[in-house]
């Protein structure tokens, strides 16, 4: 028997129905419907990417020290860094507090291809070796919004020629002039404005956050980094 070739299809139609969460996929010659089916849309998702022959890959470079994660395109990367510092000089309003106590933090930065962080995030974890479950917890002082990104008010975001000098951007932001804007006292054991907190820690150990100063926010380092 002779080998009989499928007619090409002169065209194919994909409709989505979000309504039905499917999507039916319909093949047309010029005589008519070839094939009419509905399809999964993971299935189609699955189909297209497979589709892709692209073998071009995009470069992270030298990543900075600590870094957890990094997501990157051809304009932007965003990386979310893990502070081994628990100490920083500090600064509310007009007074200094050398090598303050600090919490585990981590640093979420959007860096563009120029090397500028066009925005950054922060947020408290638990003191341990960190996974995607590692709890998070309120950051107790100011300039944070719910979503952790930072409030840096009119200061100018470094610009780093070398990725691994991101390593540098975490002392960098804890040494801004600080201030009362998005301080909560609920997001504190102790209820305590933000000056009075700021005296109660002062001589401290890190430790004590983790016993008598933080609030669990019930997100995980795993949201931290998803929220980018």
């Amino acid at each position: 028997m002779p080998l009989v070739r499928k007619e090409s299809p002169e065209e194919v139609i994909v409709r989505i129905s979000p309504s039905r969460n499917t999507i039916i996929v319909q093949e047309r010659s010029p005589g008519g419907v070839l094939s009419y089916r509905e399809i999964d849309p993971v299935e189609f998702y699955y189909a297209l990417n497979g589709s892709c022959a692209g073998n071009e890959y995009i470069s992270s470079g030298f990543l900075p020290e600590h870094c957890l994660h990094v997501s990157m395109n051809a304009e932007e990367r965003r990386f979310v860094i893990w502070n081994p510092d628990l100490r920083a000089d500090v600064i509310y309003r007009d007074t200094e507090y050398l090598d303050f106590p600090l919490p585990r933090l981590v640093f979420g930065l959007r860096v563009l291809a120029d090397g500028r962080v066009a925005d950054c995030s922060m947020g408290v974890v638990e003191d341990e070796p960190p996974t995607e479950d590692t709890p998070m917890f309120y950051y107790p002082f100011s300039n944070v919004y719910e979503d952790e990104r930072v409030c840096t008010g009119n200061n100018i975001l470094p610009r780093y020629k070398k990725l691994s000098a991101l390593k540098n951007f975490p002392r960098y932001l804890l040494g801004l002039p600080d201030n009362d804007d998005m301080f909560y006292s609920a997001h504190n054991q102790k209820g305590l404005d933000h000056k009075a907190l700021l005296e109660h820690l002062k001589d401290k150990n890190p430790a004590y956050y983790y016993t008598d100063i933080l609030v669990p926010n019930g997100r995980t380092l795993s949201d931290f980094i998803l929220r980018g």
